[in-house]
């Protein structure tokens, strides 16, 4: 056997091992379907419905950490984090002001790989009320939730109702007491 032959036998074992084995790679989320399936775009081209696990919840554009093993099998395990996972500053409208006091945490917002839109921080209010609720804040356009949530939260001597609507907007009103000297938005959170 010459050595050239020998070395195109081995570059094919090498290529038949190689596709054969199991692996993970990122791929691109292109359509998702009602039944569990994704159609992924890979380094290597596309592949159609891939099933996917219950715990990721697909977007189209996803980038996501797939898996295959060697009877040819795939599975999209979940996406990989983006910038909006991250925690963003919420605007905070007139009369609304971050809490100066040293330890406090600024008020912030997030939506995670799961969706949930998650609230965190304390707010300097003016103006709740127990009759109607008021807009203290906008959310950036990347974290909005899918559906209204109405959380429980706490203030000075007060139990508020935080509402995180779909518009991006971040609003309250109080349930019991009246003018708190601050406002705690830990805790909230929706989808």
């Amino acid at each position: 056997m010459t050595k050239k032959l020998a070395d195109a036998v081995q570059r094919t074992a090498q290529r038949t091992v190689t596709q054969g084995s199991a692996a993970w790679l990122l791929a691109t989320v292109t359509a998702a379907y009602d039944d569990g399936t994704v159609d992924i775009s890979t380094a290597t081209g596309p592949v159609e419905r891939v099933r996917r696990l219950r715990s990721y919840h697909p977007q189209v554009g996803d980038r996501v950490k797939v898996a295959r093993n060697p009877a040819g099998n795939w599975v999209v395990e979940d996406a990989t984090a983006k910038a909006a996972d991250a925690w963003q500053p919420i605007s905070l409208r007139s009369g609304f002001t971050a809490s100066g006091t040293a330890g406090d945490a600024p008020p912030m917002c997030r939506k995670n790989s799961l969706g949930m839109v998650q609230l965190s921080g304390i707010i300097v209010p003016t103006g709740l009320s127990t009759s109607a609720s008021t807009v203290m804040g906008d959310m950036p356009a990347g974290v909005r939730p899918q559906f209204r949530g109405a959380c429980m939260g706490v203030g000075d001597a007060v139990a508020v109702r935080i509402y995180i609507n779909t518009d991006g907007t971040v609003s309250a009103r109080l349930i019991t007491g009246s003018a708190p000297s601050w406002v705690s938005l830990d805790g909230a959170q929706c989808r």
